[in-house]
């Protein structure tokens, strides 16, 4: 019988893309092992990002492990998703960065990083970035789950790795309905997610109707409902809070299109979902990987982050018949139909064990 762990670092009762992906690896490697003597489980660890010396606990304790054998049996593939998991010892480890810690990245000194760092908090971030770099060059196999994610370690760590794009678990089950009339937006109600703007956009577009699925305990979040009163939109807006799998099927397949429009996302599932609907995505340019397939495919339409460029966009796909919104989404669906956990677990496993 070959093992094969999954490291994730998790926020306790956060759980996003992240941890669903990781759930999924979990799974379908358990389902492809079946036949083949292969068993995987997922092994966690909390995670802090504050203050600054909670992420230097964080990667030490991760480095501290020796994940080699579990109770006098060896471990056989260990494969690292994000930050700080790849300090773990194993002998044998891939990664599949979903992301690293990006404020010590990308995200340093913007809007979403701390407003201020003494001179300690910068020394140990200095010190971060170097083992960072240390720790990811020491794994041969590195993978991650997009173009963006490859080009800011190329970028920031002077690293090559190869992009292997993950399914969605809820692939199998989209299905293509009418064309409705609301645009759907999915996701953590979050600052970087920006729905806000979905709702600024509504206020010009009159005959817009938008449904935004996801839930948020941020101020942010608790921000958004008294935003809707504020612009009048309490009959064309709503916040649906957590759906369970049934119901956001149901969104997904009646929607007209979806609007996603993260700060330099670093995959999406959003987008791929709506591709394998048939919905075209209605995003921004400085939304990342969701940006860059949407521009790729031509599958949806790309415009500035301000509420009366994106309005222009939701005009036009209410101008759109269903016919023609399904053909603009065309070369996304096939996208999403090419993207199969049969390749990840050939990539990530069975080469490796």
């Amino acid at each position: 019988m070959k093992r094969v762990i999954v490291l994730g670092a998790q926020v306790p009762f956060i759980r996003g893309g992240a941890e669903f992906l990781n759930e999924e690896l979990v799974r379908q490697i358990n389902l492809w092992g079946k036949q083949r003597q292969v068993v995987a489980e997922l092994v966690q660890l909390p995670y802090r990002w504050y203050p600054e010396t909670e992420i230097l606990s964080s990667a030490l304790a991760w480095r501290l492990l020796d994940l080699n054998e579990s109770n006098g049996q060896k471990i056989d593939l260990c494969i690292c998703t994000k930050f700080p998991t790849y300090a773990a010892q194993h002998a044998n480890k891939t990664l599949w960065l979903v992301h690293q810690h990006r404020v010590l990245y990308d995200l340093e000194r913007t809007r979403f990083d701390f407003p201020h760092l003494n001179s300690r908090d910068v020394a140990l971030r200095d010190a971060l970035r170097v083992s960072d770099t240390q720790l990811l060059s020491d794994i041969e196999s590195r993978y991650t789950i997009s173009q963006t994610v490859t080009e800011r370690l190329q970028q920031f760590n002077g690293l090559s790795s190869q992009v292997l794009y993950p399914p969605s678990k809820l692939a199998p089950l989209i299905t293509s309905g009418d064309y409705g009339d609301y645009i759907l937006c999915i996701g953590r109600l979050e600052s970087m997610k920006r729905p806000d703007l979905l709702i600024r956009a509504a206020a010009h577009v009159p005959k817009a109707k938008i449904v935004i699925a996801g839930t948020g305990a941020s101020d942010y979040a608790l921000s958004l409902a008294p935003l809707v009163h504020e612009l009048g939109l309490q009959d064309r807006v709503e916040l649906t809070g957590f759906v369970e799998d049934e119901k956001l099927l149901a969104l997904i397949a009646g929607c007209r299109a979806v609007f996603y429009s993260p700060v330099d996302e670093d995959y999406g599932f959003a987008t791929l979902e709506a591709f394998a609907a048939h919905k075209p995505v209605i995003t921004v340019d400085d939304s990342g990987e969701v940006g860059r397939i949407v521009k790729a495919t031509g599958s949806g339409l790309v415009t500035g982050p301000t509420a009366e460029e994106i309005a222009q966009s939701i005009g036009d796909c209410y101008a759109r018949t269903g016919a023609q919104l399904r053909a603009l989404a065309d070369e996304g669906y096939r996208l999403s139909t090419s993207i199969t956990w049969d390749r990840v677990i050939r990539e990530l496993v069975e080469e490796r064990i």
